[in-house]
Protein backbone atom coordinates (compact mmCIF):
# COMPACT_ATOMS: atom_id res chain seq x y z
CA UNK A 1 0.00 0.00 0.00
CA UNK A 2 1.29 3.47 -0.92
CA UNK A 3 1.92 6.11 1.71
CA UNK A 4 0.49 9.60 1.36
CA UNK A 5 3.75 11.05 -0.06
CA UNK A 6 3.88 8.30 -2.69
CA UNK A 7 0.26 8.98 -3.63
CA UNK A 8 0.98 12.72 -3.95
CA UNK A 9 4.04 12.01 -6.12
CA UNK A 10 1.99 9.66 -8.32
CA UNK A 11 -0.71 12.31 -8.72
CA UNK A 12 1.90 15.02 -9.46
CA UNK A 13 3.61 12.85 -12.08
CA UNK A 14 0.31 11.99 -13.75
CA UNK A 15 -0.87 15.58 -14.22
CA UNK A 16 -0.79 15.97 -18.00
CA UNK A 17 0.39 19.61 -18.00
CA UNK A 18 4.04 20.42 -17.32
CA UNK A 19 4.39 21.62 -13.70
CA UNK A 20 7.45 22.95 -11.87
CA UNK A 21 7.88 23.80 -8.18
CA UNK A 22 10.24 26.79 -7.90
CA UNK A 23 11.86 28.26 -4.78
CA UNK A 24 12.72 31.90 -4.00
CA UNK A 25 16.13 31.51 -5.67
CA UNK A 26 14.30 30.60 -8.90
CA UNK A 27 15.62 27.06 -8.59
CA UNK A 28 13.43 24.15 -9.70
CA UNK A 29 12.80 21.98 -6.63
CA UNK A 30 10.44 19.49 -8.27
CA UNK A 31 9.20 18.76 -11.79
CA UNK A 32 6.52 16.35 -12.90
CA UNK A 33 7.03 13.90 -15.77
CA UNK A 34 5.26 16.16 -18.26
CA UNK A 35 7.63 19.03 -17.37
CA UNK A 36 10.68 16.81 -17.73
CA UNK A 37 9.50 15.66 -21.14
CA UNK A 38 8.71 19.21 -22.17
CA UNK A 39 11.58 21.38 -20.97
CA UNK A 40 14.54 19.08 -20.50
CA UNK A 41 16.99 17.80 -23.04
CA UNK A 42 17.61 14.10 -23.05
CA UNK A 43 19.56 13.07 -19.96
CA UNK A 44 19.45 16.50 -18.32
CA UNK A 45 17.10 17.00 -15.39
CA UNK A 46 15.34 20.09 -14.15
CA UNK A 47 15.77 19.98 -10.39
CA UNK A 48 18.57 22.09 -9.05
CA UNK A 49 18.65 24.29 -12.17
CA UNK A 50 17.17 27.76 -12.55
CA UNK A 51 13.75 28.08 -14.13
CA UNK A 52 15.06 30.66 -16.63
CA UNK A 53 17.83 28.27 -17.69
CA UNK A 54 15.50 25.41 -18.51
CA UNK A 55 12.66 27.42 -20.07
CA UNK A 56 14.54 30.25 -21.82
CA UNK A 57 18.10 28.84 -22.02
CA UNK A 58 19.27 32.00 -20.25
CA UNK A 59 22.01 32.57 -17.72
CA UNK A 60 20.15 35.43 -16.06
CA UNK A 61 16.47 35.84 -15.12
CA UNK A 62 13.99 36.35 -17.94
CA UNK A 63 12.74 39.64 -16.51
CA UNK A 64 16.07 41.15 -17.55
CA UNK A 65 14.83 40.88 -21.13
CA UNK A 66 12.92 43.82 -22.53
CA UNK A 67 9.14 43.59 -22.17
CA UNK A 68 9.15 40.21 -20.39
CA UNK A 69 6.99 39.72 -17.35
CA UNK A 70 8.17 36.81 -15.24
CA UNK A 71 5.06 35.23 -13.74
CA UNK A 72 7.11 33.44 -11.06
CA UNK A 73 8.72 36.70 -9.89
CA UNK A 74 5.33 38.45 -9.94
CA UNK A 75 3.72 35.62 -7.94
CA UNK A 76 6.43 35.87 -5.27
CA UNK A 77 6.08 39.66 -5.11
CA UNK A 78 2.28 40.02 -5.26
CA UNK A 79 1.36 36.74 -3.53
CA UNK A 80 -1.28 36.29 -6.26
CA UNK A 81 -1.79 33.84 -9.12
CA UNK A 82 -0.28 35.32 -12.27
CA UNK A 83 -0.99 34.48 -15.92
CA UNK A 84 1.43 35.38 -18.71
CA UNK A 85 2.16 34.43 -22.30
CA UNK A 86 5.77 33.51 -23.06
CA UNK A 87 7.64 32.32 -26.10
CA UNK A 88 10.00 29.48 -25.25
CA UNK A 89 12.48 27.85 -27.59
CA UNK A 90 12.94 24.28 -26.38
CA UNK A 91 15.19 21.92 -28.31
CA UNK A 92 15.17 24.41 -31.22
CA UNK A 93 11.38 24.41 -31.44
CA UNK A 94 9.26 27.49 -30.72
CA UNK A 95 6.41 27.21 -28.23
CA UNK A 96 3.97 29.93 -27.27
CA UNK A 97 2.78 29.10 -23.80
CA UNK A 98 0.36 30.36 -21.23
CA UNK A 99 2.16 30.31 -17.90
CA UNK A 100 0.25 30.17 -14.63
CA UNK A 101 2.33 30.88 -11.53
CA UNK A 102 0.62 30.13 -8.23
CA UNK A 103 2.25 31.14 -4.93
CA UNK A 104 2.22 28.56 -2.16
CA UNK A 105 1.29 30.28 1.09
CA UNK A 106 2.74 28.52 4.09
CA UNK A 107 1.18 28.50 7.55
CA UNK A 108 3.44 31.45 8.46
CA UNK A 109 1.97 33.47 5.59
CA UNK A 110 5.26 33.46 3.70
CA UNK A 111 5.56 32.45 0.07
CA UNK A 112 8.66 30.32 -0.35
CA UNK A 113 7.56 28.39 -3.43
CA UNK A 114 5.64 28.99 -6.63
CA UNK A 115 3.97 26.34 -8.77
CA UNK A 116 4.52 27.08 -12.45
CA UNK A 117 2.21 25.42 -14.99
CA UNK A 118 2.66 25.51 -18.76
CA UNK A 119 -0.04 25.28 -21.41
CA UNK A 120 1.09 25.14 -25.01
CA UNK A 121 -1.13 27.52 -26.98
CA UNK A 122 1.00 27.52 -30.12
CA UNK A 123 -1.48 25.57 -32.22
CA UNK A 124 -4.41 27.36 -30.66
CA UNK A 125 -3.03 30.69 -31.81
CA UNK A 126 -1.69 29.23 -35.08
CA UNK A 127 1.81 30.39 -34.18
CA UNK A 128 4.00 27.34 -34.87
CA UNK A 129 6.36 29.40 -37.00
CA UNK A 130 6.24 32.31 -34.56
CA UNK A 131 4.87 34.64 -37.23
CA UNK A 132 1.34 35.97 -37.21
CA UNK A 133 0.39 37.67 -40.53
CA UNK A 134 -0.99 41.14 -39.75
CA UNK A 135 -2.08 43.92 -42.10
CA UNK A 136 0.38 46.82 -42.02
CA UNK A 137 -2.48 49.29 -42.35
CA UNK A 138 -5.57 48.12 -40.45
CA UNK A 139 -3.84 45.54 -38.19
CA UNK A 140 -6.25 42.71 -39.06
CA UNK A 141 -4.80 39.22 -38.64
CA UNK A 142 -4.88 36.62 -41.41
CA UNK A 143 -5.91 33.16 -40.22
CA UNK A 144 -4.71 29.84 -41.67
CA UNK A 145 -7.55 29.72 -44.20
CA UNK A 146 -6.86 33.22 -45.53
CA UNK A 147 -9.69 34.99 -43.72
CA UNK A 148 -8.84 38.37 -42.14
CA UNK A 149 -9.90 39.00 -38.52
CA UNK A 150 -9.93 42.07 -36.30
CA UNK A 151 -7.34 41.48 -33.54
CA UNK A 152 -10.06 41.21 -30.87
CA UNK A 153 -12.05 38.74 -32.97
CA UNK A 154 -8.99 36.57 -33.71
CA UNK A 155 -7.90 36.38 -30.09
CA UNK A 156 -11.47 35.79 -28.87
CA UNK A 157 -12.01 32.99 -31.42
CA UNK A 158 -8.71 31.32 -30.45
CA UNK A 159 -8.71 31.79 -26.69
CA UNK A 160 -12.22 32.80 -25.59
CA UNK A 161 -10.83 36.05 -24.14
CA UNK A 162 -13.02 39.14 -24.24
CA UNK A 163 -11.72 42.69 -24.48
CA UNK A 164 -12.24 45.85 -22.51
CA UNK A 165 -11.10 48.93 -24.41
CA UNK A 166 -9.34 51.98 -23.02
CA UNK A 167 -6.53 54.31 -24.10
CA UNK A 168 -2.83 53.98 -23.33
CA UNK A 169 -1.33 57.24 -21.98
CA UNK A 170 0.16 58.18 -25.36
CA UNK A 171 -3.12 57.75 -27.25
CA UNK A 172 -5.02 59.49 -24.46
CA UNK A 173 -2.78 62.56 -24.82
CA UNK A 174 -3.18 62.47 -28.61
CA UNK A 175 -7.00 62.17 -28.31
CA UNK A 176 -7.10 65.04 -25.80
CA UNK A 177 -5.27 67.32 -28.24
CA UNK A 178 -7.59 66.57 -31.17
Amino acid sequence: MMGSMEILRTIFDNVSSPVLLIDRNYTVVEANRAALAHVCRRGVGATGRSCFEITHALEKPCWHLEDVICPVKEAFETRKRIHAIHRHRINDELFVEEIVATPLDEVTGEVNYVIEEFRDITELLELREGILPICASCKKIRGNKGRWYRVEEYIHDHTGADFSHSFCPECFRRQSRE
